[in-house]
């Protein structure tokens, strides 16, 4: 797949936006077609370190990937890290811009990238990249649905940790 990206301009602040984009519970909400078996690695679901492993949905083939947040900029910046593929050995990261637009909106440009080493990884990926673009663009524009919606507006599921009792609350 390589590079694909989605782009959108959200009327709230970036610190806004920052703040629910770091915590990596949120994927599923506004991108459930990209990320499937969604499953957080610890019970702290934000800033650096926080981690989720998923199935990136393709048209002929599951794969499983994982991910944890390895970057944060506050107001700029939030980059994920992880692995795909057969045994993992595709790389893998995710990136979320923040640009602060006039009038108090955001810009977000969000970048998935994989990096295939050999020819049967990059084979198995044909044609994956225009799926994957067309899905990050729903997701992109649920994910501004979503923070312009009303505070107490109703959102999706939070995922779960794996083998966690989900009614567990870390920090009551």
């Amino acid at each position: 797949m390589r590079s694909a990206q989605a782009t959108i301009t959200i009327d709230r602040p970036s610190e806004e936006v920052f703040g629910y984009l770091l915590d990596i519970g949120s994927r599923t909400e506004f991108a459930p077609e990209l990320f499937r078996e969604f499953h957080l690695t610890r019970v702290e679901s934000k800033g650096v370190g926080a981690g989720a492993r998923y199935r990136l949905h393709r048209k002929l083939r599951d794969r499983r990937a994982g991910s944890s947040i390895t970057e944060a900029v506050p107001g700029q910046r939030i980059l994920e890290e992880g692995s795909t593929g057969r045994g993992g050995r595709v790389g893998l990261a995710a990136e979320f811009l923040l640009e602060e637009q006039p009038g108090g909106a955001t810009k977000v440009t969000w970048i998935l990238e994989t990096y295939p080493l050999n020819p049967a990884d990059r084979l198995r990926e044909f044609g994956e990249r225009r799926q994957i673009k067309r899905r990050m663009k729903r997701g992109a524009r649920r994910l501004r649905d979503i923070l312009e919606s009303a505070p107490g507006a109703v959102r999706g599921d939070r995922p779960t940790v794996a083998g966690l009792d989900p009614s567990y609350v870390p920090n009551p």
